[in-house]
């Protein structure tokens, strides 16, 4: 059995969000399409306005914020689930001075995992 501890968990300052990582998983089989990760905002605070050359899905676990992609912007709570396209333009406002905004990131088809996948399947046929 395999379970990531949170008190043996890295977290980083990533994108404006505290950010445990989750796949890839040392020692796990990669998952080589995507990746995952548990980021949490900080109270009254919001992630890094960016945008990047993958897919990208967040499911908010707890919390209250301002979901921006582009121009559109809505409110999310717990429970609530988006999807954000490639080389959109987001940020995730956390709309609380007291709580912290949490939720998980899914992430897929980057050119790095295209790489991978490309470089697996070279290698399968070959071998």
């Amino acid at each position: 059995m395999h379970i990531q501890r949170k008190s043996d968990a890295t977290v980083k300052f990533e994108y404006g969000t505290d950010l445990r990582r989750i796949y890839p998983w040392k020692g796990i089989q990669d998952p080589l399409y995507w990746g995952s990760a548990i980021a949490s905002v900080r109270p009254g605070e919001c992630t890094t306005p960016h945008s990047h050359d993958e897919f990208e899905t967040f499911i908010v676990l707890s919390g209250k914020g301002e979901m921006q992609i582009e121009a559109e912007r809505e409110v999310m709570t717990a429970g609530d689930i988006v999807f954000i396209p490639k080389d959109h333009h987001h940020q995730f406002q956390n709309l609380s001075n007291e709580e912290p905004l949490v939720f998980i990131s899914i992430y897929w088809d980057s050119p790095e995992a295209r790489e991978q996948i490309l470089g697996h399947l070279l290698q399968k046929k070959a071998g």
